[in-house]
C-alpha cells in the first residue's frame, strides 16, 4: 500500500498467548489482501485455520491451531493505516 501502519492487538487477542510470529503472520495476511479486504476472520478449523473475508468466503489457509476465531481489521486514516487484531466478542 505504501503507507505506513500501526499494528494493535486487543487484551483478548494477548490472552491467547499466541507467539509473536503468529500474530506476524497474520498481520502480513491482512496486509496481502488490502485494498480488496480490509476485514479477515482466521477460523479455526482442526489443525487449520481458514481465512476469509467476513461475508463467507474463504481466502486462504494455514496449517495451525487456533484457540479461538480472531478477526483482524485495517482502518486507513489517510496518512496511515492501523491493522487490528482483535476476538469478536471485543468488537
Amino acid at each position: 500500500m505504501g503507507k505506513p501502519n500501526q499494528k494493535v492487538i486487543t487484551r483478548g487477542v494477548q490472552a491467547l498467548g499466541l507467539p509473536p510470529v503468529v500474530m506476524n503472520l497474520f498481520f502480513r495476511k491482512a496486509e496481502s489482501f488490502l485494498p480488496k479486504h480490509e476485514f479477515l476472520v482466521f477460523e479455526p478449523q482442526g489443525n487449520q485455520v481458514v481465512i476469509g473475508d467476513g461475508d463467507g468466503k474463504q481466502l486462504d489457509t494455514m496449517q495451525m491451531t487456533l484457540p479461538e476465531k480472531v478477526w483482524v481489521k485495517t482502518d486507513d486514516y489517510g496518512d496511515r493505516l492501523v491493522i487490528t487484531a482483535l476476538l469478536p466478542r471485543e468488537y
